[in-house]
């Protein structure tokens, strides 16, 4: 058996479509051949390109024209998502309006007008901007999970928009379908956060009736030295909240964090010290132990909650945009 003719340059290290392979001068039969795959109907690809969600997606948009977008979409700008949705095999593409819906195994076919702001087009694929992935994520996540994908949005380091440029994109988007979940989330987003936990323990904080906390505010000595920059605080009552995800583990890590805390307690400050079992309740019924430690800082520094256990603060220690 005669080994496959070999294929035109431009198609040996992408996906291609049966109709650029006939352009090139390939014939059906060296399109069939075992060397090539076939992540959807109507296109190729050799067997030595990488099977990724980025080859598909690469794939998909080549044959279908359509757009990356929703979960798909969110999955390449980074989004912070369920792990229920993380690995999804199904993959989002939209279309325009009035051009009949992508309808291929294992994809989810949308239509929508969509602005030439919402559409990024990069090396690979386009897709919708992050503006307009997390407007759309309004009708999949819930309103945490939303909330927290906002704050991604504007995280303190290298963010994805500005909260002039949210509002504004919001503004645009008033009767449409997700606007009032959208904004329901919008009053919850803060900027300049670091992690996904910050925000999760922000609103666990907020739900059980604490005082909303500062984000990232930083902390200074007597003289003015930079302390740190804690990942939630109550300035008012000098308390420093800060969660340790797995990467404070290492030797280096727990000395740093030692020090960094140390020289808070130096200056005053009360620090509560936090980890994932500190955000899930030891049994039902009970408040989580992030909660109660918090709580318990609070009280030790003169705060009270009003009747009915609503906090007698409704604003951050520092306002948060």
């Amino acid at each position: 058996m005669h080994p496959p003719s070999e294929l035109p340059p431009q198609l040996r290290t992408q996906p291609f479509t049966v109709a650029e392979a006939r352009a090139a001068g390939v014939s059906r039969r060296r399109t069939r051949a075992r060397d090539l795959v076939n992540p959807c109907h109507g296109v190729r690809a050799s067997a030595t390109v990488e099977d990724s969600l980025l080859e598909r997606l690469r794939a998909l948009t080549g044959v279908t024209g359509a757009v990356v977008s929703h979960l798909s979409a969110a999955v390449l700008w980074g989004f912070p998502l369920p792990l229920a949705l993380e690995n999804l095999a199904v993959v989002h593409l939209t279309g325009d309006p009035g051009r009949r819906a992508v309808r291929y195994k294992g994809v989810v076919g949308h239509q929508q007008s969509l602005g030439p702001d919402e559409i990024v087009a990069g090396a690979w694929v386009s897709c919708t901007s992050p503006l307009r992935t997390w407007f759309d994520l309004a009708g999949i996540l819930g309103l945490d999970d939303l909330v927290t994908a906002g704050d991604f949005l504007l995280r303190r380091r290298n963010p994805l928009t500005t909260v002039d440029a949210l509002d504004a994109f919001l503004a645009g988007k008033r009767g449409r379908t997700g606007y009032r979940r959208a904004m329901r989330a919008r009053a919850l987003i803060r900027a300049n956060t670091d992690s996904p936990k910050e925000t999760e323990l922000r609103l666990l904080l907020m739900r059980h009736g604490l005082p909303e906390p500062g984000i990232n505010v930083p902390i200074f000595d007597e003289t003015g030295v930079w302390i740190q920059d804690p990942d939630l605080s109550y300035e008012r009552e000098k308390i420093a909240i800060q969660y340790d995800g797995a990467h404070h583990a290492s030797p280096a890590q727990r000395r740093s964090d030692i020090f960094r805390d140390e020289n808070a307690r130096d200056g005053g400050w009360r620090v509560v010290v936090l980890t994932q079992t500190d955000l899930e309740p030891l049994a039902r019924g009970m408040d989580p132990t992030a909660v109660t430690r918090v709580r318990a800082a609070l009280k030790e520094r003169g705060w009270t909650p009003e009747p009915g256990g609503t906090s007698k603060r409704t604003s951050p220690s520092r306002p948060a945009s």
